[in-house]
């Protein structure tokens, strides 16, 4: 981990350039008696450093210590059969990781820094094999947690200040300006924290592949649709739209978007569709976790936040046609009103039938097809 310690400050460094200013004699003509400045020494380590006129950039010497993570291999309750969720999650080891002392008094409630923030990052020092095999872990145990819960990050409860020293030694680079962690790895899984009073209410989620990778989507598979409806049963809100095309002349795209309001999830889809030449504003999705190019989660406390759907679904991003006054837009591309079948059809599609091979068609909502 790379640590840095910036010293120097404009209020020092104006007093240290008047008292080592050269004097003038009395006629306002240069000269005088010259003033030697002051050489300031920088000892060799950052806990003693003295000011300069310039500041100056000490490399933190990082003293390695041990800490203990919590395992990957805590089981999850057991599934409740009347609601159908739960489930035990599989098991696995934990390399247990080494972490600088610099992290480690910030885990201990050191104050996070202010001014250049957005800079100031915490950067991993695994190999990214390592780092690989700890994101792959993470996404098949959720550290034993389910939903909202992400990673053992639980909603109203964890402290922004204890992430940095759990996910910096797993593989992540810890953004302390915008409370994020970047992963060092091909499988593309940034996560965002929204803090009150350094407690994270929200979690938002990026994941997936491009296409030259989409094998390693596999990791994501705890999050395919199937394994979602199993484990959390069915949506309360299901949406689906033709959002736009990846580039001019490109492939056509499918957004689909799953809601659990009450359980504080959504889990938003984006692959590539098929335009229908036989069926006119029509298209054709056929949703598979391996070649899904976005897999994205918002977690939120349930009732916490009510404008869930307009935070993660706006209006504004609808490609929709005009609408009569009165029109909920939200209704258009619903599950029910974009495919024009039920909530319970959407979940025989694809409880019933194997992963890749389900397919259904939507209303495009684009008056050029």
């Amino acid at each position: 981990m790379r640590k840095y310690m910036i010293v120097g400050g404009w209020g020092l460094v104006a007093l240290i350039l008047v008292s080592c200013s050269p004097s003038r004699n009395n006629s306002g003509e240069g000269g005088g008696t010259a003033v030697a400045v002051p050489t300031v020494a920088v000892p060799a380590t950052p806990t003693q450093v003295e000011a300069t006129v310039a500041a100056v950039v000490v490399l933190a010497t990082p003293t390695q210590v041990e800490t203990t993570v919590a395992p990957l291999s805590t089981p999850l309750p057991g599934r409740d059969e009347e609601s159908g969720r739960g489930g035990a999650m599989p098991s696995t080891e934990v390399i247990e990781p080494q972490l600088t002392a610099t992290a480690a008094a910030l885990s201990a409630g050191t104050p996070r820094p202010t001014g250049y923030a957005a800079f100031d990052i915490a950067y991993s020092d695994l190999s990214e094999e390592v780092a690989t095999q700890n994101l792959i872990d993470l996404l098949a145990t959720n550290r034993g947690c389910l939903l909202p819960c992400w990673w053992g990050i639980q909603l109203g409860q964890t402290n922004v200040s204890e992430l940095e020293s759990i996910f910096v030694p797993l593989g992540f680079n810890w953004h302390r300006g915008s409370d994020s962690l970047r992963d060092n790895t091909p499988y593309k899984a940034s996560v965002f924290i929204t803090a009150e009073e350094d407690v994270v209410q929200s979690i938002t989620v990026r994941g997936g592949a491009g296409e030259e990778t989409y094998d390693q989507n596999e990791a994501w598979r705890p999050y395919a649709i199937p394994q979602i409806l199993e484990r959390y049963g069915v949506p309360e809100e299901v949406y689906v739209y033709y959002p736009f095309r990846f580039d001019p002349g490109g492939l056509s795209a499918y957004h689909l978007f799953l809601y659990y309001p009450d359980l504080g999830i959504e889990i938003d889809y984006l692959g590539k569709a098929t335009v229908l030449d036989d069926r006119a504003g029509w298209a054709e999705a056929c949703p598979n976790i391996l070649e899904t190019d976005d897999i994205n989660l918002f977690l939120f406390q349930p009732a916490m936040v009510p404008n869930y759907r307009e935070r993660t679904l706006p209006v504004s991003s609808l490609p929709l046609p005009e609408l009569p006054e009165g029109t909920d837009p939200y209704d258009v591309v619903s599950w029910v009103e974009s495919t024009q079948s039920s909530l319970a059809a959407f979940e025989q599609l694809f409880t019933e039938a194997e992963e890749g091979t389900v397919c259904f068609e939507f209303k495009t909502h684009w008056t050029d097809n």
